[in-house]
């Protein structure tokens, strides 16, 4: 199936365009890298690896941006109209990020390690601009495999502030969501002996350029995979699935792989035993407890029920 617009509010504000610049260069426009979207809420985010390989180096034993790149995301909540301005909170800043990934020695001695893609998957830490009500986010289940013959839909920003008709570089952003939809052909586990080794499942859809790192939602409405591979024009698009191995788990450690509506945190409990304080700081937590004389655990909550179980 074709990809479709969708602006739905509900989804821009949970699913966001990539971007990179060049600090050193200003004045540069923004070049447009795939597609995130918020998994808890906190401000974690997901995305596929590929998404952001090239701007990766290691430093020591860490992946860190390299120096003449920066990495934002861009949150419009709501429908704009025309050319509607940029707020600078609009462009929302990487905080942290984490992945699994390799390192490739060098042929030459003046070449820095190569990063190599072994998991397609990514945790970006992206704050909301604002904090006048709880983060939406989508439901993320980390167990749930994708099966033939179901029908799921990709959504992502299909060709990514691309240029049209030779525009110049002073031309609006071009930043609209897209989805699609379309039956899963084929499921096939992670093979350490590819150079693909992932966990990935295909899908009869088209998924252009630029949905890459987007969420791939199952009929329940729950997350099951990350649009890995994208091809504009092709009716056969690939996404990395996050069941059937246990890296999506250490990669997204505040969702419970268990049910994709409860997250993994420290709770600050009253003498009810209700949810008084959840968050991913096991310092912030013991704080709060202890300033209300609470007590602080470990457990998984459904936010929307306020139901817990211990950790």
């Amino acid at each position: 199936m074709t990809t479709v617009l969708n602006q739905d509010p509900r989804l821009r504000a949970m699913i966001m365009p990539l971007f990179r610049f060049d600090p050193r260069s200003p004045d540069g426009r923004p070049f447009g890298l795939g597609t995130t979207f918020r998994i808890d809420p906190w401000g974690t985010c997901a995305t596929a690896f590929h998404v952001i390989e090239d701007m990766l180096l290691y430093s020591g034993k860490e992946l860190v941006l390299r120096d003449e790149v920066r990495m934002v995301a861009l949150e419009l909540e709501g429908i704009a109209y025309g050319a509607a301005p940029l707020s600078e909170q609009a462009w929302r800043p990487l905080s942290a990020l984490y992945a699994e990934a390799g390192g490739q020695t060098p042929t030459l001695f003046h070449e820095k390690p190569r990063v190599r893609n072994l998991t397609e998957l990514a945790r970006l830490t992206i704050s909301r601009s604002h904090q006048k009500n709880e983060m939406p986010c989508l439901p993320v289940a980390l167990r749930k495999l994708p099966v033939v013959g179901e029908i799921v839909m990709g959504y992502g920003f299909a060709n990514l502030d691309v240029a049209k008709d030779g525009a110049p570089e002073d031309r609006p952003f071009s930043q609209y969501l897209y989805e699609s939809a379309g039956e899963v052909i084929e499921v096939l586990p992670a093979d350490p002996s590819s150079s693909m080794p992932w966990p990935c499942f295909r899908v009869a859809a088209e998924w252009p350029s630029g949905m890459s790192g987007g969420p791939v939602v199952d009929r329940d409405g729950s997350v099951i995979g990350v649009i890995s591979r994208s091809w504009t024009g092709e009716r056969d698009s690939t996404a990395t699935h996050f069941a059937g191995w246990n890296v999506a788990e250490r990669v997204f450690p505040s969702i419970d792989g268990f049910a994709p509506r409860r997250y993994k945190g420290f709770a600050a409990l009253d003498d009810d035993d209700d949810v008084r304080f959840l968050g991913p700081n096991k310092e912030a937590a013991d704080a709060f407890a202890h300033d209300h004389g609470m007590t602080m655990r470990a457990v998984s909550c459904n936010l929307e029920t306020g139901d817990w179980i211990a950790l």
